[in-house]
């Protein structure tokens, strides 16, 4: 009973479909009728894919030796009904592998060359099986293509069948690597499924041989290894920017010229990494690269005017820049490649360039009173660059030119600096083989070679030698050294006291200057405890950082300041048995001098009476005025402006020559006495501008002079550099200024602008290449304001038309290339190795100290009557310019993928996702206007310039701003190889993504083309 009850079990869709087929094929349906009755059975608006229709299809096609055209007809309607997907049928098309069935195997490359250009995807499980689908099929065509070099091999011929089929395989692989869209998804499918990808290579690689004896169209062969070895600088991607080499370089020098100034001491690897990115962003050889490089350092050269400036640029193009050229070679040298071990060809190569440039080389030639060609090869010899035949075949085309100019010039020419800085390797050696030795058993010997040190230009030319030599800091360890051996011993009188306090100053002004010219962050360490790094921290004023006057009184120690001001107001009486150290004094001598302050603010003191206390002060030793001159610096920073004079005198006191009597009672006192008044100098110059132009010489660094306005200086300074066409040493010296004092958005603001005003494109793009090296003054900061502010400013203006073609393209053109200069400076590339400077404001508490509080002035004022004028016998001076920028910045991490560890930190991170944002803005509507363009412009810059580099910024793109791009742009403009460039196809979201945009590509290209027709 329950049996009779049982209703019978439902055919399944398959079943029903697959019944339906043969009943079709028995009854010679017409394609008309299959398409009435085929919508009776798959249910409305579902596909036939989820009931396996094309395998069905397929199998009772292929069921004899040969196919079944009817059935395949059937197959054909479901394709064009989209009742079957185009990835279901190559799916199961490349699953069919009785290759032994040569009429079914035509019927179905006939089949496949009919349906290949209408290939695409309708919906999101189509887009997720394609890649693989194709990439299937393209194995399975390649199987054909081995089976009948197979047999070709075997015979030596084919049969007439196997020929006609391997006609039909021809014309499929042709069709197939024509069709961008379809080369596009198999590019991602063989990401997708890589074990496929390895078995069509090896395939390809057992019959290629074979294939080129084969008598058949070279073209095939050369598509089979396309298909095989698949580039994607095959997929079409038209190019925005020019990949060709310009004649003419205007970026490697400015971008040499911002470097060596901010830092100098930075590793060879440093430059190497900077220099790489420009190679790749502008397409250069080595040899071309190594042409700029030195070419750069020439020009450089050619303009300095200081002293110190000019022997850092000499130093560095004799000695750093060979070990840069040797890391490029290193790095860009393939490991099969043969070369020379006596030289490098592409040095060789470089200067006969560089020969052609007769006018640099005339001008180095004059101004430095040699043969520069020969000078700089000589010395290279050493480092194997060139050989010395080579030296002399480029010193003899040189050589009349070079005595003509020399002979010219030889009645005001004077002893060339070059000559100097040569041999300043020995010098530089034997201060620092000194230093290393044991202190007790040569304080003379080092006292004597520490003080030749600092006559003449020496000391510059050891510096700038130890700085592109990388020595800077092992010189700066043993002076630390030597003046912790030379501090105070109790009890110590005669010579050796007086060759330990000499020491000690020497030692001392030394590292003050060395402090002031590179900065505390370059040289010293973190968390130095010697008695120098302690001051460094604690009481001396430094460009950028100024200290709090309050908290270098609070580390004073009253008995010790007692003890100071009683010897300084009346040296007679100073106790033979005092334990006063010179260390305590430079310590405690904020706490005097604010004492001094006071009564004198008081009319307690008199200015004679504080003059004659600054010369005790002075006469003692010359680093106790470096320190009083850094505490009233840190003072004036603040005070008001009608407060400044008396420090300002105070300090001018200090820069009041000795007499003659004074000059002979000590020894090197003349040495000593010049290094503390530039010492003093720059300290003032920092704190307090000077408005007289000659004070420019004593301002090593750079700080801002000038008190006429920011934007007339700009201006100025701009007109110098266009007039040059490169980036003279001084004009980056003043930007880096203007940068502290306008800020970055300020500066890049009238930059872009200069780029902008040009009436060629030629000067634009010359114009660019300067702006892109100049903004490397802070790339970060500065890349942040271009994309953040300047950016949504000019957008503004493309709408009214201001903004045309070329502006818009440069504009987008050199963000781009800030975006990657940032990203790699981020990325490892560059910030592994010493950061750039960076400026923060005070943690001073800038209120006017307290006046009030005027302990011990009896003590000061012991001899009773004054002077109760206030005396203006000092130089006065406006109120000091004191700019500090805050770059406060956190380093966050970003990724949606593990495979990729490099991330965007901040502020780029925030910068690209703001600009991304304000794209997806551009291209909401439907109508292609100048922003639309400028956003594709942007995206499409990034991938030409950037290449796999950029990929971390590319994760950040918005997910419709593509699409969106898509539909509004003209389909020719966006390319298959664009697209595939966006993402990062060795993840599934990239892969995702960029068949998802290659869909609606391929569909609106197939919307286009209907129309036509």
């Amino acid at each position: 009973m329950k049996d009779s009850k049982m209703e019978l079990q439902k055919p399944s869709k398959t079943s029903l479909l697959k019944l339906m087929i043969l009943r079709a094929w028995r009854e010679r349906w017409n394609v008309a009728l299959w398409g009435i009755n085929i919508k009776r059975v798959l249910p409305r608006g579902v596909s036939g894919d989820a009931y396996n229709l094309a395998d069905c299809i397929l199998q009772q096609s292929m069921v004899g030796l040969n196919a079944n055209p009817l059935v395949l007809n059937y197959l054909n309607h479901c394709l064009c009904a989209n009742l079957v997907s185009h990835a279901a049928v190559l799916r199961r098309i490349s699953k069919y592998d009785h290759f032994d069935r040569v009429y079914c195997i035509t019927a179905l490359l006939e089949f496949l060359e009919e349906v290949m250009d209408g290939v695409t995807c309708r919906n999101k499980p189509e887009e997720a099986i394609l890649p693989n689908a194709v990439t299937s099929l393209i194995y399975w065509v390649i199987q054909i293509v081995a089976m009948v070099m197979k047999n070709f091999e075997i015979g030596s011929e084919i049969s007439a069948e196997q020929s006609y089929m391997f006609e039909r395989t021809c014309v499929i692989v042709e069709k197939f690597t024509s069709n961008q869209f379809l080369m596009g998804i198999y590019y991602i499918g063989c990401y997708d499924d890589i074990d496929t990808y390895g078995q069509i290579r090896d395939k390809f690689n057992g019959f290629k041989n074979i294939l080129q004896v084969y008598p058949c169209n070279n073209a095939i062969s050369q598509s089979l290894q396309q298909l095989a070895y698949l580039d994607a600088s095959k997929l079409t991607m038209p190019r925005l920017h020019s990949k060709g080499v310009e004649s003419v370089s205007y970026c490697v020098q400015p971008l040499l010229a911002v470097e060596v100034l901010l830092h100098p001491c930075n590793d060879t690897s440093y430059f190497v990494a900077e220099l790489q990115m420009i190679q790749r962003l502008k397409n250069y050889t080595l040899t071309r690269l190594i042409y700029e490089i030195v070419r750069a350092g020439f020009i450089s050269l050619s303009n300095v005017v200081e002293v110190s400036r000019g022997t850092l640029w000499g130093a560095f193009t004799f000695f750093k820049v060979p070990h840069i050229i040797k890391q490029l070679h290193a790095l860009q040298k393939s490991n099969d490649e043969q070369t020379p071990t006596d030289h490098f060809p592409e040095v060789v190569e470089a200067f006969e360039l560089l020969l052609e440039d007769n006018l640099l080389l005339d001008l180095l030639d004059t101004k430095c009173s040699c043969n520069i060609i020969e000078y700089l090869l000589n010395d290279w010899t050493k480092q194997h660059l060139v050989t010395d035949v080579q030296v002399k075949h480029f010193a003899t085309q040189r050589e009349n030119t070079s005595l003509m100019l020399q002979k010219r010039e030889s009645g005001n020419q004077a002893l060339s600096i070059i000559n100097f800085i040569i041999r300043a390797e020995v010098p530089l050696s034997g201060v620092l083989k000194t230093l290393s030795t044991d202190y007790n058993k040569v304080q003379e010997a080092l006292l004597g070679v520490l003080c030749q040190v600092l006559v003449g230009n020496s000391f510059d030319l050891i510096l700038s030698v130890a700085t592109v030599e990388g020595r800077l800091k092992t010189f700066v360890t043993r002076l630390i050294q030597c003046n912790e051996n030379s501090k105070q011993v109790p009890g110590e009188i005669g010579k050796p006291s007086i060759i330990r306090s000499t020491l000690f100053d020497v030692s001392f002004l030394m590292l003050t200057f060395i402090v002031q010219t590179y900065g505390s962050d370059v040289v010293l360490s973190e968390h130095g405890d010697s008695f120098f790094e302690k001051w460094v921290r604690e009481c001396m004023a430094e460009r950028n950082k100024p200290k709090n006057p309050r908290n270098m009184i609070a580390l004073c120690e009253e008995q010790i300041v007692d003890e100071l001001l009683l010897s300084l107001r009346n040296p007679e009486t100073q106790h033979k048995n005092s334990n006063l150290t010179w260390q305590d004094i430079c310590l405690n001598l904020p706490g005097v001098l604010n004492h001094v302050l006071i009564a004198w603010e008081k009319d307690i003191l008199t200015s004679t009476d504080v003059k004659s206390i600054l010369e005790n002060i002075k006469r003692r030793m010359f680093s106790f005025s470096v320190c009083a001159t850094s505490f009233l610096c840190a003072y004036m920073y603040s005070v008001r402006e009608n407060e400044l004079l008396k420090p300002l005198n105070m300090i001018q006191q200090f820069l009041t020559p000795l007499s003659s009597e004074e000059m002979t009672s000590q020894e090197n006192v003349k040495e000593r006495l010049g290094l503390s008044f530039q010492i003093i100098r720059k300290m003032q110059q920092d704190v307090h501008p000077s408005s007289n132009t000659k004070s420019r010489s004593i301002n090593l660094t750079q700080n801002l002079v000038s008190q006429t306005p920011l934007s007339d200086q700009f201006r100025e300074v701009w007109k110098t550099v266009t007039e040059h066409g490169w980036l003279p040493v001084m004009s980056a010296q003043i930007l880096e200024s203007l940068l502290q004092s306008g800020g970055p958005t300020w500066l890049t603001k009238h930059l872009v602008h200069e780029i902008l005003i040009c009436k060629y494109t030629k000067d634009m793009l010359k114009t660019m290449d300067i702006v892109f090296a100049i903004l490397h003054l802070d790339i970060e900061r500065n890349t942040e304001a271009l994309l953040k502010d300047i950016i949504p400013l000019y957008a503004n203006q493309m709408v009214g038309g201001e903004i045309n073609e070329p502006q818009s393209h440069v504009l987008a053109l050199l963000s781009v290339y800030c975006i990657i200069s940032a990203l790699e400076h981020r990325q490892g590339t560059i910030s592994t190795l010493q950061q750039k400077r960076t400026r923060t404001h005070s943690e001073a508490d800038n209120s006017d100290l307290d006046l009030s509080n005027v302990p011990k002035l009896r003590k000061l004022n012991q001899e009773g009557g004054s002077d109760n004028s206030c005396s203006n016998d000092f130089l006065s001076d406006n109120h000091p310019l004191l700019t500090a920028v805050n770059s406060d910045t956190t380093n966050k991490t970003t990724g949606r993928d593990t495979i990729r560890t490099a991330t965007l930190k901040e502020p780029l991170y925030s910068s690209v996702q703001y600009i991304f944002k304000l794209l997806q803005q551009f291209v909401t509507s439907d109508v292609l206007t100048p922003k639309v363009y400028f956003a594709y412009r942007f995206i499409s810059l990034l991938i030409e310039c950037g290449g796999e580099r950029i990929r971390p910024v590319l994760k950040l793109l918005p997910v419709q701003l593509i699409q969106n791009l898509l539909k509004v742009m003209v389909s020719e403009d966006i390319s298959v190889g664009l697209i595939c460039s966006l993402y990062d196809l060795r993840t599934a979201t990239g892969r995702q993504s960029a068949v998802s945009d290659l869909s609606v590509w391929r569909n609106i290209r197939l919307k286009e083309n209907s129309l036509k027709l």
